[in-house]
């Protein structure tokens, strides 16, 4: 699949446009679409909220459950380790696992 870099306008495919729709999808609150309510990610909830160690692993949660909802279109990354870390005012989450049976790992800002 081929797409544009939503930042610079550049062509971007294979891993980089996976990376780039993963991203759209976590920052992406639930129901905030339209046409496609199902569309997003719960993480957005936790954010503007002190982030403790509790909600470190609910967003780890959170994350989990974007890769494995069907309407979110990143269902062929199957994730092995996701992490998630403070960083600034915001949170950090990295992800492992396995995408088109070679080991990838990327990393999302929220």
């Amino acid at each position: 699949m081929i797409g544009i870099d939503r930042n610079t306008g550049a062509t971007v495919d294979d891993w980089l446009q996976f990376v780039q729709r993963a991203t759209r999808a976590l920052t992406t609150p639930l129901g905030t679409r339209q046409k496609r309510p199902l569309y997003g990610c719960a993480l957005t909830e936790l954010l503007g909220q002190n982030l403790g160690d509790d909600l470190l692993i609910l967003a780890q949660s959170h994350a989990a459950q974007a890769f494995y909802n069907q309407y979110n279109g990143i269902d062929d990354f199957e994730p092995q380790v996701i992490v998630a870390s403070r960083r600034g005012a915001g949170l950090l989450l990295r992800f492992a696992g396995t995408w088109k049976n070679r080991q990838q790992t990327f990393e999302v800002m929220a």
